[in-house]
């Protein structure tokens, strides 16, 4: 049996190496993506960058069933900064937010890994700060859509 990639895992990998291009010397606002985590939240030291990203992913829909699956799969994108890192570290969510939808926007296909203009974004919304938390945050909700083999996913 040959190993392949699955449609699943190269979505997950390219929006997290487009979030890792997201440094102030690749043109961006910050450098939110020297700290990309997925599928869990960063534990962040003392001396880890004050900005991180985190990606999340929920439980897939499954439409269409013919020759093909055609899948939706729920991706949520977290732009989190350290709250004391600065006196406005709601300013510094936003910039991130501003270059998580630059860099997974440049296209609505993903690099051809989705169906045709099969990326939508969802809503922006800010994290609730639980009592004790060191983060703020916001979440971008995106959605892709791609197309599955029977047997091959």
């Amino acid at each position: 049996m040959t190993t392949t990639t699955s449609a699943r895992e190269a979505i997950l990998t390219e929006v997290q190496a487009r979030l890792k291009k997201v440094l102030v010397s690749g043109g961006f606002n910050t450098d939110a993506g020297a700290i990309v985590s997925m599928g869990e939240s960063p534990a962040m030291g003392p001396d880890d960058p004050d900005e991180s990203i985190s990606i999340v992913i929920d439980p897939d829909g499954v439409g269409h069933q013919g020759e093909r699956i055609v899948v939706t799969l729920p991706v949520r994108v977290f732009a989190l900064v350290r709250a004391d890192s600065t006196a406005s570290p709601w300013l510094s969510v936003e910039r991130i937010v501003t270059d998580i939808k630059r860099t997974i926007e440049t296209d609505h296909d993903l690099d051809g890994n989705l169906v045709n203009r099969g990326l939508t974004r969802g809503s922006t919304s800010p994290l609730e700060r639980e009592s004790g938390s060191e983060f703020v945050g916001a979440e971008v909700l995106y959605t892709a859509m791609f197309a599955e083999d029977w047997g091959s996913p």
